[in-house]
């Protein structure tokens, strides 16, 4: 462009210098690399270029009908191989039966994009030639077939238009010598029948396509770098008699592709020297009747001779049934290294399908015996814990796992017991245990025990679920809202008052089978479970009636609950201080302190309280805890607040009190 640009300049007269023309004329011709590539191509002998056909509106983009003609001018002369109809009186139809199956393969061509003139031209001898380098995939974009040949014309009628050969094809006519230039292809009402090159002959199916047996992941073909052969760090003869692919395999400018083998990171390149290797070696892989028979066979072994047998011997045969599937992976990979491809889907399904049916027959008649363990187990065990243990009897072997620990006691239970009889005391009990054991089944819990008047249950075992703080937290709410019902149903009946209280508790546990030989039960043990019992004894203290501790706390807080914080104590026996807090109700909705502004202004009011207390001003704290006990009298944790106030006035606690409350109880 430059030396043009200066030659019409001086061509209107403008002073340019000749010797400055004639440096661009020859700066150009050293650095035009295709006019160079052209040269080599010439000094070579057989070589081999590729051209793309163009199948989506994508691939057309920015290509006009000109450019595309013109393409498809220079490649006409590369039709190749010559078509024979196995049937001259029906060449017509047979071919547009042929067209008609690349169509509704989709592997029609809307265009094509050939080689620059230049390099194209340059090609000299038989044996230099140009092929499509596209592999169409399957539909899950896994490249396992070899296309062989397409058809494409620029024009309207099919029937005009020729066949050309891949890449690969050609490559191997090359690389096979002067017995292999004698290439036809044969088609007929069935397709594509047979390729030849000389005397080996190629049975695709009717479109031209194989299976590729691939050698081995990518990387099985020698690479070598282009830097180093245009550096001469090859040794010599390293190329001699070789078939030689250029291309690309660096990341970022590599043409990957998804294979059998997995990932999409098999160079292109290198399917190309697959595919050449097969068409060399005979080596694709075989589909034919014989194949299709040995699955037949599969399908019926695995059909009512192996449902019969699985269905009369004992059930701890099952397993032989999936077992089967060892062997039948086995004959299809050895088959696979002996060149066949044998359908492993359909006889896979049909055992698995058999061995899922007789297993569903067997558990049918089966049920009977489940039904006498869920009778046995159910009135001991939640009955998803009895769920669980037909399906899996493992879940309940112990392990270390993150619980939600409930206890619930009633408050006074010797004295209502005194004012009872045996029988009174026995439903009254009955009834209570009932309602609250329904209730932490009704959440998804385990229940553990029953300690006389006192109920023992966690959630997050035996299966683990994320969330299971939440479900003790409101399982303890239901479980205050019947007490509250229940206290008005016998009051109503003269019976003495029934109040409860609750503590919650989250951590590690030892949860499973425990016991004697004798008698054992689903349980759990550990810290997690002490803790629990002492913060259910802490509602005494408080005067409340659900205590939860910091990890039941920071595990349920974002699930739309009210939680109020009480103190930070060290409980008897436990040197590390924990956060107690009292669970109110759910966020927004009425709960036993009132209205949610009525409880949002008490609560409010006990922070600001709690603040005064742990700056130690006892005198402030007091009277602020006081306002609260002025508007509601019945706030337990402020009473005992003020009596605690009461104390520090009269004996003030050692400089170095850390805030934290040591109990002196459990």
């Amino acid at each position: 462009m430059l030396a043009a640009s200066l030659q019409d300049r001086r061509h209107n007269s403008e002073p340019i210098d000749p010797r400055v023309i004639a440096e661009i004329n020859r700066l150009a011709a050293e650095y035009d690399a295709d006019t160079k590539f052209a040269a080599a191509i010439r000094r070579f002998g057989p070589v081999i270029l590729g051209n793309y056909f163009l199948f989506t509106p994508t691939d057309l983009q920015g290509l006009s009908d000109a450019t595309l003609d013109a393409y498809a001018n220079q490649i006409a002369f590369f039709a190749f191989p010559p078509a024979h109809p196995m049937r001259p009186e029906f060449e017509k139809q047979d071919k547009l039966n042929l067209m008609k199956d690349f169509t509704a393969a989709r592997l029609m061509p809307r265009g094509a994009e050939a080689n620059l003139d230049a390099l194209t031209t340059a090609m000299q001898g038989d044996t230099s030639w140009t092929g499509f380098f596209n592999f169409p995939p399957d539909n899950d974009g896994v490249v396992r077939r070899a296309t062989l040949v397409l058809p494409y014309g620029r024009s309207q009628n099919p029937e005009e238009w020729d066949l050309y050969s891949s890449l690969d094809l050609v490559a191997a006519r090359a690389l096979a010598g002067p017995e292999a230039q004698d290439t036809d292809l044969f088609y007929g009402p069935t397709g594509i029948w047979k390729i030849s090159l000389g005397t080996q002959a190629i049975y695709p199916d009717g479109r031209g396509q194989l299976l590729i047996n691939y050698q081995g992941p990518w990387g099985t073909f020698p690479h070598y770098s282009i830097v180093d052969v245009l550096q001469g760090k090859c040794e010599p003869g390293t190329f001699r008699g070789k078939l030689v692919l250029i291309g690309a395999t660096a990341t970022g400018i590599g043409d990957l592709r998804a294979t059998p083998f997995g990932g999409a990171n098999f160079p292109g390149v290198e399917i190309h020297a697959n595919v050449i290797d097969n068409i060399l070696n005979d080596g694709f892989l075989k589909r034919g009747a014989r194949q299709t028979l040995i699955d037949v066979l599969l399908i019926f072994a695995f059909g009512i001779p192996l449902g019969i047998w699985m269905a009369l011997v004992s059930p701890r045969w099952m397993w032989f049934g999936a077992f089967l599937f060892v062997p039948l992976v086995a004959v299809d990979y050895c088959t696979f290294l002996h060149g066949w491809w044998l359908n492993f889907t359909l006889p896979a399904v049909t055992l698995a399908s058999n061995v899922l049916l007789v297993s569903l027959y067997r558990s049918l008649v089966e049920e009977k015996e489940k039904r006498r363990v869920r009778s046995a187990f159910g009135q001991y065990l939640s009955p998803e814990v009895v769920r669980r243990l037909l399906v899996n009897p493992r879940l309940v072997e112990p392990k270390k796992t993150e619980i939600t620990v409930m206890f619930s006691d009633i408050r006074g239970f010797t004295t209502i017991s005194e004012k009872l009889d045996a029988q009174e005391l026995a439903l009254f009990l009955n009834q209570y245990l009932s309602d609250m054991t329904s209730l932490v089944f009704d959440h998804h819990g385990t229940l553990d025990k029953y300690i006389g008047d006192a109920v023992m249950a966690f959630w997050g075992a035996p299966f683990e679920e994320p969330g299971h703080a939440a479900k003790a937290c409101r399982a303890a709410l239901k479980m205050m809202d019947c007490v509250r019902e229940l206290q008005k149903q016998w009051e109503g009946e003269g019976k003495p008052h029934l109040d409860i209280g609750i503590g919650l508790n989250t951590g590690m546990a030892s949860v499973g089978n425990m016991g004697s030989a004798l008698r054992y039960g689903y349980t759990a043990l550990g810290d997690a479970v002490n803790l629990s019992s002492r913060l259910e004894g802490l509602n005494k203290d408080y005067g409340t009636h659900i205590i939860v501790n910091e990890s039941t706390y920071e595990s349920a807080k974002e699930s739309g609950f009210l939680f109020r914080e009480l103190d930070l104590i060290r409980v008897k026996g436990k040197l590390q201080p924990v956060t107690i807090w009292e669970l109110i109700g759910c966020v927004g909705e009425n709960t036993a302190y009132g209205a949610p502004e009525e409880v949002r202004s008490r609560v409010e009011l006990f922070e600001r309280a709690r603040a005064l207390y742990a700056k130690r001003r006892w005198r402030a704290a007091q009277e602020a805890f006081q306002e609260i006990l002025d508007k509601w009298p019945d706030d337990g944790p402020s009473r005992a607040y003020w009596k605690r106030c009461q104390e520090y006035l009269f004996e003030e606690p050692a400089s170095a009190w850390d805030g934290v409350f040591t109990m002196t109880h459990k």
